[in-house]
This record gives C-alpha cells, structure tokens and sequence, in this order.
C-alpha cells in the first residue's frame, strides 16, 4: 500500500523495524517448485506469464499485518481486483523488502526495447526486478526502486523492464522485489508492493499451455 513518506529509506532500517539480522526476521512460509528440474542451460520459449514460484520471502513483521502473503497469486495474468482493505484478490504484498523469485517456464531472449511487464495493484508502490537464468542464481540487478502504477485496468497498474538494462541477454527466473522500504508494521492489510503478474513481453498469450499452474 501507498504511503507519502518514506520511500527510500535507506536498507539499514530493514534491520532495525525487523529485528536482529541474527537471527534474522522468520520468512513466509516456502511454496514448493512446481517447475521441471532445473535444466542445464536456459533454453525453451517462456510462457507469456510466470508459471510457478520458485522462492519467497516476506519479514515476519510484514507478515503480522498483511493478509495477502500467497505468492502464487502472482502466477498466471495479472487479476488483482476488488476493494481495501480486506476483499482484494490476485496478489500478494511483498511486505518490507520482501521478494518472489518466479519461473517463467523457459528462456526469455532479450529484444529491442522491454522485455518483461510487472504488474503491481493497489497504487503505484516502487519494486526492483532482477533475472537469472538458474533459480540457484547469480541474479542481476535490472533496475532498482522503479515506480510500478502506470494504469492498465481497475486497481491494476504495471512497470517494464529492459533486461538489457543489467548487461542480460537471457533470463528464466525473475525475481521482484518491494521498493517501497516502508517499516513495518505499518497497520495496513497490503504492505508493501503488491505483486499481481510478471508477463514475457513478446510472447503470444495464446501460447500459453492450458494446463500451466494457474492462481488460486
């Protein structure tokens, strides 16, 4: 959720609204793969939409206010609809720093201009995108801190991504990251960014296997 202050500040008080680093802040819950084994090189045609979680994590101070924590809900194209601050559906909010790290189920190939859609619901909150093509990583930075609401319909709003932008010439797995930085708890429901969707530019929605894992 959108708040006027506060949205840059500097990553020392993920530490300090969350806890001690050791331990560090329990993360949510894992979801488990349900991609194919790893494959040996990123080949394959991506699906138009991400298709399964490979990670998350959300700061357990995050987690005691927000009600929308199922990273799955970010699988498939972008459906966040309804109203706040407790009948929403379609996304999941990342909370203070946190993250989803998505398969897009095969090798997206940089092209001119962007490459990737995040699609971010509720308001227009900041995320940072990085791309591997392992879910082991490394991941590179594609660009950090980007505003994500320009309109697309109803409560939805989105940013691209140029993976260019991080010297890639390929990526498999996107990892999206709140760029809000609000402290937690913040006594809202959605804190943080709130992730609907990560779509594969250029490539046809009619591709799509029918039988990909969709949302809940």
């Amino acid at each position: 959720m959108k708040r006027s202050v506060g949205l840059r500040l500097a990553p020392v008080l993920l530490a300090t609204a969350c806890g001690s680093t050791d331990p560090s802040p329990t993360p949510s819950p894992s979801v488990s793969p349900t991609v194919t084994p790893t494959p040996v090189a990123c080949t394959g045609t991506p699906s138009a939409y991400a298709r399964a979680v490979v990670g998350s994590w959300i700061p357990a101070c995050s987690l005691a206010r927000n009600i929308y924590n199922d990273p799955r809900a970010a699988l498939g194209p972008p459906d966040a609809a309804g109203s706040g601050p407790e009948s929403y559906s379609g996304f999941v909010s990342l909370g203070f720093g946190g993250q989803v790290t998505l398969d897009l189920g095969g090798c997206l190939q940089d092209r001119p201009g962007a490459d990737l859609r995040v699609y971010q619901a509720v308001s227009s909150e900041p995320v940072t995108v990085y791309v591997s093509t392992s879910p082991d990583g490394p991941f590179a930075l594609v660009e950090a801190l980007k505003e994500c609401g320009r309109p697309f319909q109803g409560i939805q709003g989105y940013c691209e991504f140029d993976i260019a932008t991080g010297g890639q010439t390929q990526a498999r797995y996107v990892r999206v990251e709140d760029g809000e930085l609000f402290p937690c708890p913040g006594g809202t429901r959605t804190e943080g960014a709130d992730l609907d969707a990560v779509q594969a530019l250029g490539v046809a929605t009619s591709s799509v296997d029918p039988s990909d894992p969709g949302r809940r």
